[in-house]
């Protein structure tokens, strides 16, 4: 059995729940600032719905035909996310400011990544008819409703 899609949706996951812990540290070490156990509860919150989308995508997807992703795509893929998740790391933030500068740059990052992967689906024009890079398209398409919200609350 080869790679589909589910396996770029666990990847997923465990971004998103990398992110949490993340703003779980960042929480905890400005516990004495309202403002920003606030926020990080916020961003917390967002990212667990994110982890329940994946989820429920994940078994929407076990229940149909995943199309499988040829072996040097899936690798190619796979050493994007870890670079990207060796990069994951608890920054050093005092104010609520910092913190969603920080959210906003790592939403932008994980967009970007996100479009990477995606564009490493297609090789021809058919391509784009693959199950993967549909799904792709919709957490693309989310991403950056999530970033411009982010984007919004920044301005506020």
């Amino acid at each position: 059995m080869g790679y589909t899609i589910i396996d770029l949706i666990d990847k997923a996951i465990y971004i998103a729940e990398k992110r949490i812990a993340i703003y779980e540290k960042i929480g905890y070490s400005n516990a004495q600032i309202p403002a920003m156990k606030i926020m990080t509860s916020v961003l917390i919150k967002s990212m667990e719905k994110t982890v329940e989308s994946y989820t429920m995508l994940k078994s929407q997807m076990k229940n149909e035909d995943a199309q499988e992703i040829d072996f040097l795509t899936y690798d190619k893929i796979l050493f994007l996310i870890n670079q990207f998740n060796r990069r994951l790391v608890t920054p050093t933030v005092s104010n609520t400011k910092e913190l969603l500068e920080y959210a906003i740059d790592l939403e932008n990052q994980i967009l970007a990544l996100f479009i990477d992967i995606q564009g490493r689906f297609v090789k021809k024009e058919e391509d784009t008819e693959h199950k993967g890079y549909k799904i792709l398209s919709n957490l693309i398409k989310e991403k950056r409703k999530y970033l411009n919200d982010l984007k919004k609350l920044r301005k506020d």
